[in-house]
């Protein structure tokens, strides 16, 4: 991932134009090259005036005024960047600016912007971008098994990312998911082991467990095999949920509510009035499919995909993309609509569909690697 790319997303952020994928790449960079989170959240503190320009022609003079008290006052963009003058740094930004000055955005955080980006390319440039971090990823359709140093053993989904420090197991066990990965964590009480996620942070001795935590996805799941794990969720630091075997903790994502709990499950939920900075969560049992028994939270471990009755084709699709590497979409609303139920191991994304279109009342069209739903 480029310094220019990490720019571009959180230019775009701050101007109010970023779409949610690209918020989502943006947590998942910030978590795969923490040494730009400092940046970002420096960015985020900046309380900046609020200006209207008449045309984009009154924001670039504004810019360049500023550009030229700057070096009135000696900050130099050569002193900060060897080989950069700031007539060739401004043009190489040009991308950052249009974002920026499209916004409406005062020029003096345009140049607090370029000074943090000039300072932070000149920093790794000196530095080798010379990182402590270790990361594997997975694409769409392809999964992974590592085994960190300690002995752990992990288990990576498709669409998922796990990163960790050069000396893990070391001084401390700690790992950063995005996605979904299924651990087998070898015990040892000196030394505990905790992964950490948009939404949660687990801690545990040795014991096995799923972790699914798509930024996409509604919820975050932890599902819960062998020993006993503790769980923090975010905003709730004071509160710690402790799960036994069998069971599993649903937290919904960007502050929403949990959805179909079943009701003859013992379950925990959160039923304050405010949700507004505290996200809802359920404690409940693991999942059984009904044809083999089969535990659905870590079927994909078996190579087994599947699809419970209470999910809808929308649901559905976004397992077939990762699962399969496609990109599906709908031409109709009401397909997206209609609730699934099947399991699959060995079969191709064609056969797949079409099981899933006998008694179910829709078609389909592949072109390359996208797939459109119609009636």
């Amino acid at each position: 991932m480029t310094i220019d790319r990490f720019w571009d997303l959180l230019s775009k952020k701050h101007c109010g134009e970023a779409s949610s994928s690209e918020l989502a790449e943006l947590e998942e960079i910030l978590l795969t090259r923490p040494e730009w989170k400092n940046t970002a959240e420096v960015l985020a503190n900046l309380s900046f005036q609020s200006t209207v320009f008449e045309n984009n022609g009154e924001a670039e003079k504004a810019f360049e005024d500023h550009l030229t008290r700057m070096k009135k006052a000696d900050v130099e963009f050569d002193e900060i960047e060897p080989g950069y003058n700031e007539i060739e740094s401004v043009r190489k930004r040009r991308n950052l600016k249009k974002w920026l000055i499209s916004a409406g955005a005062v020029a003096t955080g345009l140049v607090l912007f370029y000074l943090l980006r000039i300072l932070m390319v000149s920093s790794e440039m000196q530095n080798g971008s010379r990182s402590t971090l270790s990361q594997v990823s997975t694409k769409p359709g392809s999964k992974t098994q590592i085994q960190l140093p300690d002995g752990s053993v992990v288990r990576l989904n498709s669409s998922s990312s796990l990163t960790y420090d050069k000396n893990f197991g070391k001084n401390i066990r700690e790992v950063n998911l995005s996605g979904e990965a299924f651990f087998d964590v070898t015990k040892d009480s000196s030394h505990p082991f905790i992964i950490h996620t948009n939404v949660i942070d687990i801690k545990v001795l040795g014991t096995a467990f799923n972790v699914k935590s798509y930024p996409n996805d509604a919820n975050t799941e932890t599902s819960l095999i062998r020993g006993k794990v503790e769980v923090t969720v975010k905003n709730r630091s004071n509160e710690k949920i402790y799960l036994e075997p069998n069971e599993k903790l649903v937290v919904a994502n960007n502050n929403a509510t949990i959805n179909n709990t079943p009701p003859d499950q013992p379950h925990q939920i959160d039923n304050k009035a405010d949700h507004s900075s505290k996200p809802v969560y359920a404690v409940q049992h693991l999942t059984y499919y009904p044809v083999d028994s089969t535990i659905i939270e870590t079927s994909w471990v078996d190579n087994k995909l599947i699809f419970q009755a209470n999910e809808t084709f929308l649901e559905v699709a976004l397992k077939m993309e990762r699962w399969y590497g496609v990109k599906i979409k709908f031409a109709d609303e009401e397909v997206a609509k209609i609730r699934l139920f099947g399991s699959f191991t060995n079969e191709t994304i064609d056969q797949a569909l079409d099981a899933l279109r006998e008694g179910n009342g829709f078609n389909y069209k592949i072109s390359g690697n996208e797939i459109t739903i119609t009636k």
